[in-house]
């Protein structure tokens, strides 16, 4: 048994990274269809999805590492010459081009959107979870996630298409073709088998292909999340015009605040990693003046369907958690402001989920010839306004949610 390839057959070595690889990919293709659809009800059901994803991304990195050494190994190795010539030559080549990048395409991506990701199933790994020069970024996370399922449907096609060629030449054609992968199956004779005249072209088609399915992504891509975006910036705009016609009718030290450049964000912990969430819909009615702190007003709106928080922001504003179809609104309504040790404290109910509660918002005020910064801060424990019922320890999400907001203003 030889381990190098030769003009007549592959060896060992090539022979097991081709069954290692193909035994990965019919692993992890099934999986990922699996644990899609596995229920999130509970926390130990989400601990369950989060421990299939963990393998899925790990067995993942696993196949992109063993790709790349069966790819380096076949640069470096003769190898065999087709039985066949012509159309059939020609389809094979251009399959094993799909499938050589599929195989390595496909984790590739999947790191992307692990990296693009807050939070959520770690890859089991010393290494970080992060790559360099990719943000956290929801629409980023979006796109490779898209690409990887896309890549997957090409995956799926040029392996089905690589193993009925595989039976035709097992079972109609009767040749030796699955046997030269086979270890121990084939037995060397010396005999090479004749050249046969090869299209040039399958590359180009391979390649062909790959910009269909990079083409495809985007169309999924701008079908299932773009619009969001859209949606995200026309609600930004609007809760920035809502807050200027509230603000103008203002006595006082009234503000008016610059939407663009002041998120307002959220952290909770899931499964123990902060995940972080914005709101891009959100408008405030403020009157402060730090010397006169009896006459001081806060009144705020959140657009809560504004709220991405990574991949589980449906699930966050479902009925089961915030449920912004019966209650799309949060809001802040100060009864005093007061003076801190390290700030301003202002003292209110927040109406979230449908009910309300006391509740202190902690801020700091800079301001500089009419210009204000503001940062703000308090904490919202999420079973007081019952939102998460079903998750009442910290074991998956966390009950205390900080609740961030940087703002900067101009004096009206």
């Amino acid at each position: 048994m030889k381990l190098t390839n030769t003009a007549e057959s592959y060896g060992l070595i090539h022979q097991s990274l081709h069954w290692a690889t193909a035994i990965l990919i019919l692993v992890l293709l099934p999986m990922g269809v699996y644990m899609h659809d596995l229920p999130i009800d509970n926390s130990e059901q989400i601990a369950d999805k989060v421990w299939f994803y963990s393998l899925h991304k790990s067995i993942g990195m696993a196949a992109l590492f063993v790709a790349l050494v069966r790819i380096a190994w076949a640069v470096t190795q003769p190898h065999p010459r087709p039985l066949h010539g012509g159309m059939e030559g020609f389809a094979a080549k251009t399959v094993h081009y799909l499938l050589y990048g599929t195989i390595i395409a496909m984790p590739v991506l999947g790191w992307l959107y692990h990296a693009a990701t807050e939070g959520f199933a770690p890859i089991w790994w010393p290494f970080s979870q992060d790559l360099p020069f990719v943000p956290k970024d929801v629409m980023l996370s979006n796109f490779f996630k898209t690409a990887h399922f896309v890549c997957g449907v090409l995956l799926v096609l040029s392996l089905g298409l690589h193993i009925a060629g595989a039976i035709k030449h097992a079972v109609i054609d009767k040749d030796k073709t699955l046997d030269r992968m086979v270890p121990g199956r084939y037995e060397f004779t010396g005999d090479i088998p004749p050249e046969q005249k090869q299209s040039p072209f399958s590359l180009l088609v391979a390649l062909f292909a790959a910009s269909i399915a990079i083409g495809s992504t985007y169309i999924v891509y701008n079908f299932e999340y773009a619009s969001q975006a859209s949606i995200a910036g026309e609600q930004s705009l609007s809760g920035t015009q809502t807050a200027s016609e509230n603000s103008s009718g203002n006595s006082g030290a009234g503000w008016n605040i610059d939407y663009a450049n002041s998120p307002l964000q959220i952290e909770v912990a899931q499964l123990g990693t902060p995940v972080t969430g914005t709101f891009s819909s959100w408008n405030a009615n403020v009157i402060f003046d730090p010397d006169d702190l009896e006459n001081a007003n806060i009144v705020a709106e959140v657009d809560v369907t504004s709220l991405t928080l990574g991949d589980v922001s449906d699930r966050a504003k479902s009925a089961e958690f915030l449920d912004v179809a019966t209650h799309p609104t949060a809001r802040f309504t100060s009864t005093k402001v007061e003076k801190t040790e390290n700030g301003y404290a202002a003292v209110g109910e927040l109406e979230l989920a449908g009910v309300t509660k006391d509740f202190v918002i902690n801020f700091t005020f800079e301001e500089n010839n009419g210009a204000a910064i503001v940062e703000a801060d308090a904490i919202i424990q999420r079973l007081d306004f019952s939102v998460g019922k079903t998750f009442a320890d910290d074991s998956s999400v966390g009950r205390s949610i900080k609740l961030k907001i940087s703002i900067s203003a101009t004096a009206l």
